[in-house]
């Protein structure tokens, strides 16, 4: 051999002699530690091996094998030189480092690789397996040491190009990947990297693909479709192709593949009309040609020639809509009605207050309940009531009765409410109402008892008690009256006048005539009474002094000479005795009034007619109004706003939960105690003037508070409650109306609500969304419940 070509080979195979010699450090390095590991415990035998024989040594071994001491066997066997059998002895004894360095004796790096892996020394591990050339191993070393390009690179050169390409791809190195996942004809997976990569790119320019880089991105989206397209997903193939603006290419290639109707749409995507129609008479669907039409004047802006397109292609599903954008209400309500959405025909009904069609499409669509309502409100009692009783809600049929005054109608449906049924106590509880209305005293009592039948007294049902305590006292059962009053009074110490009546029943044993007492709220008024509640002269009412006057009357502090307790005395407009359907409604918004029960609602103690004026009696509240608070100080701190509105918001879940809704929820509305407790009063006094107001066209309510219905005298439901307690939420926040200058009532019906945060920045965010969902025009965007709105402001975090 040449000196030259001998020195040709040295240069050649001094790498490996490098690699090797670093190898043969390391190995000897290890064997070191383990050695000097296992010094300390080598034992007396080390000492006596020496003398010995072969025979005693085996006879030794097997005893250790015996006596499963493995480590102690396999120390021995690597003290001969016996490697492989002390490799096999360690590791039955779980001597793992042992077992390396005996490995390490072998050179068997692939099999001492795998234990250091379990001893979880990946870095060493991963190295024996790359000296092993083991590298799908050491690949699956790196990944657990997250080395993933390294990973990849082991893996590539272990010749398992699909594992690469999936550990390139974890890595963010797509274009590797997709080389890789390409060369092994992983088409689907190979296109998805291209994607990624095309992705990472757009991502460090912010998603701006500058003119000059697009032919760059579109050019990879083409390669990246032609894979997908030999994995057989045209879909995204197109779909990359619509991304990068190449519409007209992912259509071509659908007429290509005979798709017409695909392609169709794409060539429509891109603008040319042409081309999508003329696929589509290639189809021969005149019809789908003309809602082409149809969209080519879409685009045109042309929305009246655009909806004669859809009337030919006989498209009302399509046509509906642009009618309501051109405010072609009832014929969108029509095109509805002929694709059978009857449920969004009954609500564009609604909408036009077309209740009759409306409660029509609602009951084709089977919504009973929602067409109940609908019918209800168009007048049509009988079919609401069938329509509850058809869903199967007999207590909301009952209730419905009950409100219109229909009480033999509402007895029935409610007697029908299963024993089962959630809202059975509640039937109950309503039967006693009605029956006590109807003079029918016992059977009233028998329904409280059924509706507080094996419930023990709690907060929630103490009207329920009550009204059985009071039937009792009435029908002469004072001993029944007297344990019913001392259960209220361990619950709630001041509910209602339950002490008085206990104390005058424990003293007298009687009680006083019905007239003169609160249940008097109980009894049927009429018009031809001279005093509605049988009040008796002389004057039950010591006026003590004036402390407030409105639109609704002047209030006043008063004493009643009677109960020897002081009230807050209301005297109602002289104008309401010239109404006489007014007072019917007063009486009937007093007894409603009366019923309500809670410790953020005022409560209603009489009314009646007293000295020539109709007065309501009500619990006296020492405070201030909220009106009174902002007159002072401008306006509230937020956590002041949240937890007045929060108390409200109970207040009016009670009373709406009892179908009864306030109408005049304002500032000066809400009282602030002295205990720092809200107190909302006035229930239904609003509706009772409307009548006697309806001669100046003025709605019930305050105009500054009024939502948009009830400014336009239409039928209203809880929700109008949400929308004034919305405003007044505005004005505690910011201290002003939300509009405060020009026609109040237009604004409410045609200007959109203003913000808080444009007043006041500071104001949290959630609050300010709160308050502007409240005051929507339109009730069904509005919070739909004051139990929802009491759950959205317990999430405001004010400070």
């Amino acid at each position: 051999m040449s000196p030259m070509i001998f020195g040709g080979t040295i240069q050649a195979i001094l790498p490996y002699l490098a690699i090797f010699g670093l190898v043969m450090v390391l190995v000897f390095f290890i064997v070191r530690a383990l050695e000097q590991g296992d010094k300390e415990e080598e034992g007396d035998w080390r000492e006596q091996i020496k003398n010995w024989s072969e025979r005693t040594v085996e006879r030794k071994l097997e005893e250790f094998l015996a006596n499963k001491e493995y480590r102690i066997a396999g120390e021995i066997a690597y003290s001969l030189g016996r490697y492989q059998e002390a490799g096999e002895y360690y590791l039955k004894g779980s001597h793992l480092l042992g077992a390396v360095r005996s490995f390490l004796k072998q050179r068997k790096f692939k099999e001492a690789g795998r234990v250091l892996e379990k001893l979880e020394d990946y870095k060493h591990s991963a190295e024996l397996y790359e000296q092993a050339e083991d590298y799908g191993s050491a690949g699956q070393v790196y990944l657990v040491l997250g080395d993933l390009k390294k990973a990849g690179e082991l893996y590539e050169k272990a010749g398992d190009k699909k594992r690469s390409a999936e550990i390139y791809l974890r890595a963010g190195l797509f274009r590797h990947a997709n080389e890789h996942f390409e060369e092994v004809k992983a088409h689907k997976e190979g296109a998805e990297a291209l994607v990624k990569f095309m992705e990472q790119m757009e991502s460090r320019v912010e998603g701006k693909i500058e003119a000059k880089d697009l032919s760059f991105y579109q050019e990879l989206a083409r390669r990246s479709a032609n894979n997908f397209i030999k994995a057989g997903d045209k879909k995204r193939a197109i779909e990359l192709m619509d991304k990068l603006g190449l519409l007209e290419e992912s259509a071509g290639l659908l007429e290509a593949s005979g798709e017409l109707r695909e392609a169709s749409e794409r060539y429509k995507s891109a603008g040319l009309f042409l081309k999508a129609s003329e696929c589509l008479e290639r189809l021969g669907e005149e019809a789908e040609a003309a809602r082409i039409r149809a969209d080519y004047f879409l685009a045109q802006g042309k929305k009246q020639e655009a909806v004669s397109e859809l009337e030919r292609a006989e498209d009302w599903e399509r046509a509906s809509g642009l009618y309501r954008e051109l405010g072609l209400l009832e014929k969108s309500g029509e095109a509805l009605e002929r694709v059978g959405r009857y449920q969004e025909a009954g609500a564009i009904w609604e909408e036009v207050s077309n209740w009759l069609r409306a409660g029509e499409n609602y009951e084709r669509a089977g919504l009973f309940e929602k067409a109940g309502e609908c019918y209800e409100k168009a007048g049509e009692s009988s079919k609401a009531s069938g329509m509850y009783e058809q869903a199967g809600d007999f207590y909301r049929a009952g209730s419905n009765f009950y409100q219109r005054g229909l009480l033999d109608r509402a007895i029935r449906a409610l007697q029908q409410v299963n024993k089962e049924d959630k809202n059975f106590r509640k039937a109950c509880s309503l039967l006693g109402v009605i029956f006590q209305e109807k003079g029918m005293l016992n059977l009233a009592r028998e329904s409280l008892r059924m509706a507080i039948e094996n419930q023990e007294l709690n907060r929630a049902n103490l009207e329920d008690f009550y009204q059985l305590g009071s039937l009792n006292e009435r029908l002469g059962d004072f001993e029944d009256a007297l344990a019913i009053y001392e259960k209220i009074l361990l619950v709630d110490i001041d509910y209602q006048d339950v002490r008085t009546r206990l104390e005058r029943l424990r003293q007298q044993k009687t009680i006083i005539d019905s007239r003169s007492s609160v249940s008097s709220l109980e009894e049927t008024q009429t018009l031809k009474e001279i005093s509605p509640l049988g009040l008796e002269k002389p004057v039950r009412y010591e006026i003590l002094e004036e402390i407030g006057r409105g639109g609704m009357g002047i209030v006043y502090k008063a004493r009643d000479t009677i109960l020897d307790r002081v009230v807050a005395y209301k005297v109602l407009p002289i104008i309401l005795k010239d109404h006489p359907q007014a007072l019917r409604n007063f009486f009937r918004e007093a007894k409603s009034a009366a019923r309500l029960n809670y410790p953020n609602i005022v409560t209603v103690y009489d009314a009646g007619e007293e000295a020539g004026n109709y007065y309501i009696a009500m619990e006296y509240i020492e405070g201030e109004t909220v009106k009174q608070i902002l007159s002072r100080d401008g306006k509230l701190p937020l956590k002041a706003v949240v937890i007045i509105a929060g108390q409200v918001c109970r207040a009016l879940e009670y009373a709406h939960e009892r179908k009864v809704v306030h109408r005049d929820v304002k500032s000066s509305n809400i009282m602030w105690s002295k205990d720092k407790m809200v107190k909302l009063m006035d229930f239904g006094l609003a509706k009772v003037l409307e009548e006697v107001k309806g001669h100046q066209t003025i709605a019930s309510g305050t105009p500054y508070y009024m939502s948009p219905e009830q400014a336009l005298g239409k039928e209203v439901d809880h929700r109008t409650d949400i929308y004034s307690l919305g405003v007044t939420m505005f004005e505690m926040a910011t201290g002003q109306l939300p509009f405060k200058t020009g026609d109040a009532v237009y604004h409410h019906i045609h200007t959109p609500p203003p913000e808080a945060k444009n007043i006041i920045p500071e104001i949290d965010s959630t609050l300010n969304e709160i308050i502007l969902r409240c005051m929507q025009k339109e009730p069904d965007v509005r919070f739909q419940s004051a139990k929802e709105l009491f759950e959205a402001l317990k999430k405001v975090k004010v400070e």
